[in-house]
Order: C-alpha cells, then sequence, then structure tokens
C-alpha cells in the first residue's frame, strides 16, 4: 500500500535524477535514502517532533527521521523554506505531502521552493481534499485569502486559520464521504479547546493546522488566478482527481521556462491548466438517483470520468487496430507483388533457356 501510495505522488518523476528535498516527511517519508539523494526539513527537529506527537497513536516515533534542517530558530522564531536551506540548496525535485494546506503564506512559500530548485525543478504534491476530511465544512481557499496571508507576512498561522480549522473540523473519514454519509454536524474540539489555541497563536506560538482547504478543481482555479496575477513561478505539469475511496489528490508543478517571455510563459502555462481542469470530474453537490436516494456527487463524477477514460482508451485500443490492419494489408500487398514479380523472373528465366537450348538450322 505504502509503494503504490507513493508511486502515484510521484507519478513519472525520477526522483533518481539529482537531490531531492522532502518537506515535512513525518513518520512517513515520501522520499526514502536508498531511493534518492535526499534531504528533511520540517518546523523543528526530530526532538521537536517527538515531544509535539508524544501519545498520538497515529504517528510511529521511531519512523521519524533525523531532519536535516528546520525552519524554527533558536529563540523561537521562524525562518522561510529558502533560509533554512540556502547553505545545501538548489534541488531537482521538491516533495511535499500534506504540507501546502498547512503553509501560513502559500505564495511566499511556493516562492521559496522556486528559489531552492534548479532552473526547471520540480514541485510534487500530495493534498487532502477537504471533501473527504476533517474540513468538510470549511469553503475552499480564496485567492484573496491568499493573497491577504502574503501581505501580511504570515509565518505562523492566522488567527483566521486557526479559528476556521479548530472551529469547523469534524471526525469524518474518507471512507465515510464515499459510502455517502453525511458529516456530522458536532465539532472535533470544544469550545475551550478552541480558546486554548486561540490564545497560543496570539501569545507567538506556531499553532498547526489546515490554513488551506483545497480540492482538485479549487487548486487548479486558484493556481490559475495566482498565475494570471504572475504571483507564482510554475506551471502545474500534473493533476488528479481524487481516487475513489481516498482523500488526498497529486499535483506535479514545474518552474517557468526563465528562458522565455515571462507573459508568453504564464499564459501558456494557463492554458495547459485550463485543460487539466477540463480533464477533472466535476465537485458538485450530490445527486438524486431515480428512486429519490441521494447518490454522492463525488461518485457520479468518478464514475463518469471512469466511463470517459474506458472510452478514451477504446479509441486508442481502435486506432492501433485499425493501424495493425492496414499494416497487415500492406504486408500483404507487399509480399503478393514480391511473389508476383519472382513468378514472372522465374517465367523469363525459362523462357530464356528454353531459346537458348534451340536446335539452329541447317543451312
Amino acid at each position: 500500500m505504502r509503494a503504490a501510495r507513493r508511486a502515484r505522488i510521484v507519478g513519472d518523476t525520477d526522483l533518481r535524477r539529482g537531490r531531492c528535498l522532502e518537506i515535512g516527511p513525518l513518520a512517513n517519508p515520501v522520499v526514502d535514502p536508498d531511493v534518492a539523494d535526499v534531504r528533511y526539513v520540517d518546523v523543528v527537529d526530530r526532538a521537536g517532533l517527538l515531544a509535539h506527537y508524544e501519545g498520538n497513536p497515529a504517528v510511529d516515533p521511531d519512523a521519524i527521521p533525523e531532519q536535516h534542517f528546520w525552519l524554527t530558530r533558536p529563540d523561537g522564531t521562524v525562518s522561510t523554506l529558502a533560509e533554512a536551506v540556502a547553505a545545501d540548496a538548489p534541488y531537482q525535485h521538491v516533495v511535499a505531502s500534506h504540507v501546502i494546506e498547512h503553509v501560513p503564506d502559500m505564495v511566499g512559500w511556493l516562492r521559496d521552493v522556486a528559489q531552492v530548485l534548479t532552473w526547471d525543478g520540480a514541485l510534487v504534491l500530495a493534498v487532502p481534499d477537504r471533501r473527504f476530511c476533517f474540513d468538510v465544512h470549511r469553503t475552499p481557499a480564496t485567492v484573496g485569502q491568499v493573497l491577504q496571508a502574503h501581505l501580511d507576512g504570515d509565518r505562523t498561522p492566522s488567527v483566521r486559520a486557526v479559528l476556521d480549522h479548530f472551529m469547523s473540523a469534524v471526525d469524518y473519514s474518507a471512507e465515510q464521504a464515499w459510502a455517502g454519509e453525511q458529516p456530522p454536524t458536532q465539532g472535533s474540539h470544544p469550545i475551550d479547546d478552541v480558546r486554548r489555541h486561540l490564545a497560543r497563536q496570539q501569545a507567538g506560538d506556531y499553532v498547526d493546522c489546515h490554513v488551506w482547504p483545497l480540492t482538485p478543481r479549487g487548486f487548479a482555479d486558484l493556481m490559475d488566478d495566482l498565475l494570471a496575477l504572475g504571483e507564482v513561478d510554475f506551471a502545474v505539469e500534473r493533476l488528479t482527481a481524487t481516487r475513489v475511496g481516498e482523500q488526498e489528490f497529486y499535483a506535479t508543478l514545474r518552474r517557468l521556462d526563465r528562458s522565455r517571455e515571462p507573459s508568453v510563459a504564464i499564459d501558456d502555462a494557463r492554458v495547459a491548466l485550463a485543460q487539466l481542469r477540463s480533464d477533472l470530474p466535476d465537485e458538485s453537490p450530490p445527486a438524486r438517483s431515480g428512486d429519490g436516494e441521494l447518490v454522492p456527487g463525488h461518485l457520479v463524477a468518478d464514475l463518469e470520468r471512469q466511463l470517459a477514460e474506458t472510452r478514451e482508451r477504446l479509441t486508442r485500443v481502435r486506432a492501433a487496430r485499425d493501424r495493425a490492419r492496414r499494416q497487415r494489408d500492406r504486408a500483404r500487398a507487399e509480399v503478393a507483388t514480391a511473389r508476383a514479380a519472382g513468378a514472372a523472373a522465374r517465367l523469363r528465366r525459362r523462357v530464356t533457356r528454353g531459346l537458348g537450348r534451340r536446335p539452329r538450322p541447317t543451312p
């Protein structure tokens, strides 16, 4: 299962080519040192991670690797990603699984990633789909919120982010979502817990939370807006739908080609992104089946996507079959022509030999 998920995250990216940085691997790194030349970075060092997740049954402390770099300075302030890894950069690949939704300043973070990548480097993302996790009641992140956080220079999650997260989170799994179960209305954090986290945020602590609730189409829209505004240095090279039964989607972002006119590179990136978005299933609310039962909209959309993929595969198979038939017919025609030419040549040789053996007439 872990190997299959890692393959889905990475896609066609060859992590063995060049050096790699993984952000926030926690206890489940996507990139193992035996697979690629990888460095790890997190908000705090390994000791800080062990202390933060002590007693959490979902995190195996023995599986947390040593962090090569961390963002929190000795004085408690938080550096940027680019500042933390500057001495070791650049990298060919940056991998971030369930990270981008946590970063306080998405625009600043994407610029940091671009800064530590090679000129043609790639950012590989695994992102939780808000529809299939505790974010289900939250509205998707907007470009206005993203730019406000950047203009405010957020180094830690803002009051807005902390409150939206802890006030709205519910106990809701992907299995429940795909089964069509309604999410609970009761939040998973008591109000006293919310107040405690808010007080920590106001005191300057780094209160980890989901800052940016996202879906595949929402992410595409957000990246398109940021490209149009000239705020990001990435083209979206790959963007997947959330698989049935799962709760995350995957994206690969490639640095824009700096040898091209920026406006042209951005326009091309937006055209390619529009195509990726059009290939994604609809994310509309649930529809009703003919007998009046609710059919989850994401399930209908996924079935429609699978049908479209099947039709596309059938079209490719038919095209390949037709090409094979044409090649076969050409080969048969060439063989027939060759045989006819051979037969004619043999006939000519026999005639020639026959003429050579004819007796000469006597004088």
